[in-house]
This record gives C-alpha cells, structure tokens and sequence, in this order.
C-alpha cells in the first residue's frame, strides 16, 4: 500500500558537518549531554579509548531515549511490547532493553527508519565489543567504528535539544481515544494509505487504549477499532492478529464487559475468531521466546542464548499457533546469528527445533510472515546470515523454491536465498523491509 505522505515520521536527525570525522569534533554537537559530560567523552577518545569513550556515549544515548518513552507512561509501553507484566509501577531500563527502545522510538516518530536502521547496526557493533568474547580475542573497537556510533547517537538522539515523539502520532493517538472517527476522516484515509508499520503502530494503541483507559476514552478505543477493523484486516501482520485475539480472550478473563463486547464485534466482522488462543499453554512459549529475543539483541549473547534457547526447547516441539511467530523468529535468531557470527552452543539446539518444524508450517511462515518480520529480514542484510538462511533453504527448505502460494518478492527471496545470491537476497530484503515502513 503505497503512501504518498506519511501519517507522521520521526525527525531527520542533526546536520553534522562533511568535515567533522573524529569523535571528539562529533559529540561537541550533542546538545542533549552538558559539558562536562562532553569533555568526559572527548578525553576518552584523545587518550585512545575508543571502547570507553563509545560505550558511555552510547549510554547517555539509551538513557535520554527511554526518558522520552517514558513519557507515554509505563502502561502504554507496555501494550505496545505485547508484554502483560509490564505496568505502570514497572522500571523501564528493566523492561526495555537497548533494542526494544530503538523499535518503539521508530514506531512514535522519536527517530526515523534511517536513524533506527544506523542504532540498530550501532547496538550490535557496541554489544559485540564489550562481550566477553571480543575480550577474549583481543579484539578492540577502532576509531572508525567508534566515529560511527558517536555519529549516529548524536545525529539522531543527542543532537537535539530536546527530543520527542513526533507530533502527527501524538495528536492522531489523542484522537483515537477522544473521538470516534469514520472512515471518511482525512486522518484515517491516510492511515489507512499508510504501510503496514504505521497502521501496527495504531492497532497496538488502540489496543492499549481499550486496556488500560476507562469510560470514554475505552469507548472510543472500542469504536475505533470497530470502525478500521474491516479495512485493515488484510494488511496487519499475522503477529498482530493474534494480538487482537489476546486482547479479547484478556478482557474477558478481567471480566470487563465493554472492551470484550466491544473486541469480540470487530472480530466478528472479519471473521477472526480463529486467532483467540483457546488456553494459557501459548503464553508460556511468548515469553520464553521474547527471553530468548531479548538475550539475542544484549550484550554477552553468544553466552546467554544458551540456556534460554535450552529451555524454550524443552517447552516441547508441539509450538501452539498463537506462539509461533515468535518462537520461529527467536529460533533463527540464534540460527542465523549477526554480522559477527553465532553462538555455538546455542546453535545447534536452535537448528534441531527449527528441522522438526513441519512443512505446512514452514510454508505458512514463508506465505503469510516473513514478508513482515522486521527482524528477520534487517539480519539478511548482513552476509552471515544470509549464508546460513541459505543452507537452511539449500538444505532442508528446498520445497519453497516451488511453491505457488508465495507472494513474488518472497518467492524471489527463497530463490536467491537456494542460490546462494547474496546481494541479490540483500536487495529484496531491503526492499521488503522498507516497504513495511512506506521508504
């Protein structure tokens, strides 16, 4: 669904000069650290500290991105994870990690895709230099690399006096809750224009809304889901339509008759009663993968995917459908690893649940999924993961290379995936993960 004009976008980031290239010049330019903070830094880099000087850089970025989440309250954050325990007592740098909190900046407009994208590869370049196994290689962060993540935390997080989410969501999530919209409304006829990354975005709110507020504000939640149901149905991931069905099995649990009247009326318009989990079973296999995720994307995770993919196995090879997304995401995470390789010893584990994986699944993932799932297609961005997702195809998967269900530009992907194509896996991947964000 293409979209001319966005329903909001994050800021471009802060304009650092052509010729400003050493990290001390760059944090000169970031706003949001006082002084001392910024001779603190700059000392680091003069004395050839790179991996100091990058780290704390980094975290004055972390801390200043979750103050601006937070804002939101702990409760919407929460919903927008998909994660019940988090609520309004909760501590955010324990429930949003590094990676977490890049994908929602991105998703509020407190960054733009670009921005994200940088973060993300800044994440994994700083998380694999304080690992216990760079240490042990002796490896070290160059002043290249540590020009880079200054560069990016500055432009798009320090730059700035102050940063916020982006003033097109605020308004338009305000509204969700204080008006029932038709969809004759020019602000839902251009949601509804929008990619699948922004009208996400809205479900998760609305969700959040229909959760958490009470009187009015969980009536219009209501009614506007009631009111997009219909047209967005056929463009929301699977992930996010079970979602829906969590959140009417939950309302009806809490015993709160307006949300699940409210919830079980948009379901019935689309039919969507098949994606209500019929039992708790589900829940436990989520958060083991989200466990399993969430190491993945932390410092140190060669070694703490280990027992978490250990323990996510032993949960059973039966996955119930409400989880499988997850769990097949989680799984080639560890399997497909990051541009610095794989954990060995998780590896293998991973590589056995996802062979015992049965063909209709794999092809229901391939058909209905991974053209959606951000995760896996910014990893095939990366030569070493392709060159495993490859053996994976060449392999075991070779069924999908003639599959008619698929959509073109997955069936290409699995086809240059079998041969081997790396640039050309690279391209559609970037592709299709810039057209879940409208780029």
């Amino acid at each position: 669904m293409p979209s001319k004009e966005l329903v909001w976008t994050g800021p471009s980031g802060t304009t650092l000069p052509a010729s400003c290239s050493d990290p001390q010049d760059i944090v000169q330019y970031a706003n949001g650290l006082n002084d001392k903070q910024k001779r603190d830094i700059a000392r680091a880099f003069e004395h050839g500290a790179y991996d100091m000087g990058a780290e704390y850089t980094w975290r004055r970025a972390m801390v200043r991105l979750k103050s601006t989440l937070k804002t939101l309250g702990m409760g919407f954050i929460g919903e927008m994870l998909n994660d019940d325990d988090i609520d309004e007592y909760s501590n955010i740098d324990i429930v949003l990690n590094d990676y977490s909190a890049i994908n929602l900046a991105e998703q509020l407009g407190a960054i733009n895709s670009t921005g994200a994208l940088k973060l993300r590869h800044a994440l994994e370049v700083i998380s694999h230099f304080l690992s216990d196994e760079a240490e042990k290689n002796n490896e070290e962060l160059s002043k290249i690399d540590a020009a880079s993540l200054v560069g990016s935390c500055v432009r798009y997080v320090l730059g700035e006096t102050d940063i916020s989410i982006a003033i097109e969501f605020s308004e338009l999530r305000n509204r969700l809750f204080s008006e029932t919209l038709s969809l004759a409304d020019p602000q839902i006829q251009q949601l509804l224009d929008s990619p699948p990354f922004y009208i996400k975005t809205v479900v998760s709110v609305l969700l959040s809304g229909i959760k958490n507020e009470q009187g009015a504000a969980q009536e219009h939640a209501v009614g506007n889901l009631g009111v997009l149901i219909h047209s967005i149905w056929n463009h929301i991931p699977e992930k996010d339509k079970w979602q829906i069905g969590n959140a009417y099995r939950d309302a009806t649990a809490a015993g709160d008759i307006s949300a699940a009247k409210g919830l079980k009326n948009a379901l019935l318009k689309v039919k969507g009663f098949d994606y209500v989990p019929e039992n708790l079973r589900s829940s436990t296999f989520r958060k083991a993968a989200k466990s399993l995720i969430d190491a993945h994307f932390s410092i140190n995770n060669f070694y703490t995917e280990a027992p978490l993919v250990a323990s996510l196995s032993k949960l059973g090879s039966s996955i119930p459908a409400p989880a499988f997304i997850e769990c097949v995401q989680a799984y080639l995470c560890v399997y497909l690893g990051n541009s610095y390789g794989i954990s060995h010893a998780a590896f293998p584990i991973a590589k056995a649940e996802l062979l015992k994986i049965p063909e209709d699944r794999w092809r229901y993932y391939f058909d209905k999924v991974v053209a959606s799932d951000e995760i896996i297609l910014a990893k095939l961005l990366s030569d070493k993961p392709i060159k495993k997702f490859s053996t994976l195809i060449q392999d075991h998967l070779g069924f999908l290379v003639n599959s008619e269900s698929l959509n073109t530009e997955v069936l290409k992907l699995v086809k240059a995936l079998n041969d081997g194509n790396e640039g050309r896996v690279s391209a559609i991947a970037r592709k299709l993960y810039d057209k879940i964000r409208g780029k």
